[in-house]
């Protein structure tokens, strides 16, 4: 069943193959020349299916590179140090994929401009890692938020701007610069 609970089912293929294609079309022709009606040209997906999926190209981009929930499964039974490393560790890896290079700078003017996107974002993605950070009831939501922020602008900054320092050796010591905060005492917020 549909998630209003009429009508025809959802055709799982559908969200597969239209997601897939956008990535690759993504890759191939960048952010700029990427739009729906070629996206459902190449998938083979009616337009009118897709804008019922996605209301916009940002939306359906942002799903295609994110997914519509995040993966928290490595948090899973990491302690602090842990959750920094795989955030360090991850936001590099992320904003490191062609698919998110070529998406990224078309995706930030998009969420300046939607407030509804970029507030979805920002709460369905940091919202449940930095809960894992110390323990949903830690009181430790700002230092998890700190550390995300940092971590990720760090990953998105050298991916896009700082390309030829984007090494091993500078995520390492970034890494470095925000371990003694898996050391430090929990705060209470």
């Amino acid at each position: 069943m549909n998630a209003t609970g009429t009508g025809r089912p959802r055709d799982p293929r559908i969200d597969t193959d239209v997601l897939a294609v956008t990535r690759a079309m993504l890759v191939e022709s960048g952010w700029e020349q990427l739009s729906m009606r070629a996206i459902a040209t190449r998938s083979g997906v009616s337009r009118a299916s897709i804008t019922r999926r996605w209301p916009s190209k940002a939306h359906l981009v942002l799903d295609a590179i994110l997914g519509a929930t995040p993966d928290l499964t490595p948090f899973e039974g990491t302690d602090r140090e842990g959750w920094i490393r795989w955030v360090v560790t991850g936001s590099a890896e992320l904003f490191s994929r062609p698919e998110v290079r070529a998406a990224t700078p078309g995706l930030l003017a998009a969420i300046r401009d939607h407030d509804d996107l970029r507030t979805a974002l920002w709460r369905g993605f940091s919202g449940p890692s930095t809960q894992l950070f110390g323990g949903a009831d830690s009181g430790e939501s700002s230092t998890a938020t700190a550390v995300l922020v940092l971590a990720a602008g760090a990953a998105l900054f050298t991916s896009l701007i700082a390309v030829e320092d984007d090494t091993p050796e500078l995520r390492a010591k970034i890494l470095e610069l925000l371990m003694p905060v898996a050391r430090s005492e929990p705060e209470k917020d």
